[in-house]
């Protein structure tokens, strides 16, 4: 897959405002409403998309719900993208998929922050992950995934982003 083959790129300033209206939102539900992360499942996972082509200097995938993989890096990497407002415990990962990703990042909302637990290939991941065969599904423990997280990763600029 190249980068180039998406047809309906959305702009990094564009992902940028996505990200904080998105931000914007969660922060309000929680406020607000008194809702806890870990039920605005949807709104979070969709923040962590956002966050996570943000970081790589990609674009989300060109359909919604893009099946195996969220976000294509400038280079071309798929990336399956999972994020969680949970502390500890674990992140599912389908065995059907995960032949569709290059790569999985794995982003923790605390505190009202986004932070990037693990980045790295897919198989790595799925290799310290426990696997359950009635329901098809790898579990990764949010700590191991964090401890397997690369020393060396993309270099970022003052405001968090990957230079070009």
């Amino acid at each position: 897959i190249q980068f180039t083959q998406f047809k309906s790129m959305i702009p990094t300033n564009r992902i940028q405002q996505l990200y904080d209206q998105y931000l914007a939102l969660v922060q309000l539900e929680i406020a607000e409403f008194g809702v806890k992360p870990t039920e605005l499942r949807h709104l979070i996972g969709r923040l962590g998309e956002f966050h996570c082509a943000l970081q790589v200097g990609g674009t989300l995938a060109h359909v919604a719900n893009q099946h195996g993989f969220d976000v294509v890096c400038r280079h071309g990497r798929r990336i399956s993208v999972k994020t969680t407002a949970q502390r500890t415990g674990f992140v599912p990962v389908a065995k059907a998929t995960i032949d569709k990703a290059d790569d999985l990042m794995i982003i923790q909302y605390r505190e009202g922050k986004l932070s990037t637990v693990y980045y790295g290939p897919i198989g790595s991941a799925i290799a310290a992950a426990r696997y359950y065969s009635h329901v098809g599904k790898y579990e990764l423990d949010i700590a191991k995934a964090r401890r397997m997280m690369p020393t060396e990763v993309l270099p970022v600029d003052e405001t968090g982003k990957v230079p070009d």
